[in-house]
């Protein structure tokens, strides 16, 4: 088990401060055209990472859309719908749901639930529909190139009196045990092929300003963290993570072979236990009457 024994000092988001487009990316924005989804690959099990990935943070997620009060005759967007959990509970509640993502290929069964799926881009396209109750954006903002563009629009995709609910990651706790950092190199190596390809390390704080510079009221957040235990389906989820980002990282020349092999085989083992991100939940009101 690699493990510093420190906190690591060469945090990933120090990447990012290293050129003009890693400047502007803690700003909030990359250019347009070199920010690219790190994910939008051919990975094959695409589909089973983002299955556990559910699995992980939907607990949470449904604890604050809860919060909100949805009901029979709430209208919600649900931007970047991945597999469609989040969509799916939502209609459960009796709200009225559209679920827009690039890739709808993995929302066709909410058409069978009267979930009206939208082929988009957020992050270049105006929204067609406006006057929802509630936006919900989790693990969209940090990829995105001009993300106070995409805050923009789904603000105004909302009635006033509506919520936005932005949910996005902050990096720096993730692999911290007791000891300190697991495979600190791994992780700065992972997050570097990230924020290369447009990725914000610590978007889940920059929401704070998007929301509030959006012209959004009432702006709140609240943060957490789970305890990871390797080999459980949480810990698959980090691992396949890295499986994913493999070839990139490879092919960086930061990290070798042996480095990854020996980080797979760590999440994989219930000997140990980390920390994930800290998922920050970003809520604000569109100002205007409310009914």
């Amino acid at each position: 088990m690699r493990v510093a024994e420190a906190i690591d000092t060469e945090l990933p988001w120090a990447v990012l401060l290293a050129n003009t487009a890693g400047r502007a990316a803690m700003h909030g924005m990359v250019e347009v055209s070199r920010a690219r989804y790190v994910f939008g690959t051919d990975f094959e099990r695409e589909a089973e990472r983002l299955a556990l990935g559910e699995r992980l943070w939907d607990p949470g997620t449904i604890d604050r859309l809860t919060a909100l009060g949805i009901g029979p005759g709430t209208r919600c967007l649900e931007v970047g719908a991945g597999r469609g959990s989040i969509a799916a509970w939502l209609v459960e509640q009796g709200a009225s749901v559209t679920a827009l993502d690039l890739d709808t290929s993995r929302l066709e069964w909410l058409r069978d639930r009267d979930v009206s799926v939208v082929r988009g881009d957020i992050g270049a396209d105006d929204l067609s529909e406006t006057g929802y109750d509630v936006v919900h954006a989790r693990l969209v903002v940090q990829h995105l190139g001009d993300r106070a563009a995409a805050v923009r629009r789904m603000c105004a995709a909302l009635r006033p009196g509506g919520h936005l609910v932005l949910e996005d990651t902050d990096t720096a706790s993730l692999f911290s045990t007791a000891a300190g950092v697991l495979h600190p190199d791994v992780k700065r190596a992972a997050y570097a092929v990230m924020t290369g390809a447009g990725y914000h390390p610590r978007c889940g704080l920059l929401d704070i300003d998007l929301a509030t510079e959006a012209g959004l009221a009432d702006v709140r957040a609240d943060g957490r963290a789970e305890v990871v235990t390797g080999g459980t389906d949480q810990g698959r989820w980090f691992a396949l993570w890295l499986e994913h980002l493999r070839p990139a990282m490879l092919a960086a020349g930061e990290v070798t072979a042996a480095q990854l092999d020996h980080a797979m085989a760590d999440l994989a083992d219930p000997r140990h236990r980390w920390l994930s991100q800290v998922m920050v939940t970003v809520t604000g009101r569109r100002p205007g009457e409310t009914r």
